[in-house]
């Protein structure tokens, strides 16, 4: 379990280091500043812990990106109270925060307070998988992945933060069929998804778009990076063996197109997915396993 703790007491950090250690598989401090968003999303934590003894109101700005952004959101999140305050339990009434903690720390109501929001997890992540899992390949289906892009867009419009969204394609799928039948490319379109999701970074959302066409929804990631990051799974795809039905060794390539929108105006989910369409098709015409670009021209 990967917990982040947000505040800027070193005191308060030291000791909830020294409750977790050999307690969990990750803990990490994070400074409460204009960058912590940020490093929410690199780690994306199981579990965020935020320390509320900070001056002024920033801090519920903080708390209601947090209980609201498509993509932090379903993680847990506790707060930390040095004493009860109604002004602030009224506030906290507000948002869809989980838990608190008031007081005295002790590492035995902290280790409760872990155990439960793990639970709750699981079931989360268990009751998830029923609705918006495609069953084949365990990627997130179509109405799943159509709802987040438009929250992710409507936040990235809001907040003017980048919005990456990418479309693959397995090249020559239909011959993959016609050769090795549809149990095979079945077998395919389990080992690329599985492959998808062990290689990409963990804040990405992969969702099956329709047959062999995936999405991957990478918030928050300036175009530079999501093409990078988008080539290395390319390469990764071309270097990797893939296994039919009967248990043949074949390699395989995928066309991936590409865009990044920043909030600048407004658009419609729509002209994003034919804007990602589009860099697809080009990838597919100029000779396919490649990652064509397209990029929103600002008027």
């Amino acid at each position: 379990m990967k917990i982040v703790l947000c505040t800027n007491r070193e005191s308060l950090s030291d000791l909830i280091s020294s409750f977790l250690k050999d307690e969990v598989e990750s803990f990490q401090h994070l400074q409460i500043n204009n960058e912590l968003f940020d490093h929410i999303y690199k780690i994306n934590p199981d579990l965020i812990f935020f320390d509320l003894y900070q001056k002024g109101n920033k801090k519920w700005k903080f708390i209601e990106n947090f209980t609201s952004a498509p993509s932090l959101r379903d993680i847990p999140l506790i707060v930390i109270m040095d004493k009860k305050v109604r002004s602030q339990l009224r506030e906290m009434c507000e948002y869809e925060i989980f838990d608190y903690l008031i007081g005295k720390l002790s590492k035995c109501e902290f280790i409760i307070k872990i155990n439960k929001a793990r639970e709750i997890i699981e079931m989360r992540k268990e009751f998830n998988k029923l609705l918006t899992k495609d069953p084949l390949t365990g990627a997130y289906n179509r109405s799943f992945l159509m709802a987040r892009i438009q929250e992710e867009l409507s936040w990235c419009s809001f907040y003017k933060e980048p919005l990456s969204i990418a479309l693959f394609d397995i090249d020559y799928f239909k011959k993959i069929n016609d050769t090795y039948g549809h149990l095979s490319g079945d077998k395919i379109l389990m080992e690329i998804v599985s492959l998808a999701i062990e290689f990409l970074p963990n804040r990405l959302t992969i969702g099956r778009y329709g047959g062999e066409e995936f999405c991957i929804i990478t918030p928050g990631i300036e175009e530079n990076e999501s093409f990078e990051i988008c080539e290395a799974f390319r390469k990764k795809v071309a270097e990797t063996e893939f296994h039919t039905f009967s248990g043949e060794t074949i390699n395989l390539s995928i066309s991936i197109g590409l865009t990044t929108f920043y909030g600048n105006k407004l658009i419609t989910i729509d002209e994003l997915i034919q804007k990602v369409d589009t860099a697809l098709y080009k990838a597919k015409q100029t000779g396919r396993n490649r990652v064509i670009l397209e990029t929103f021209i600002v008027k």
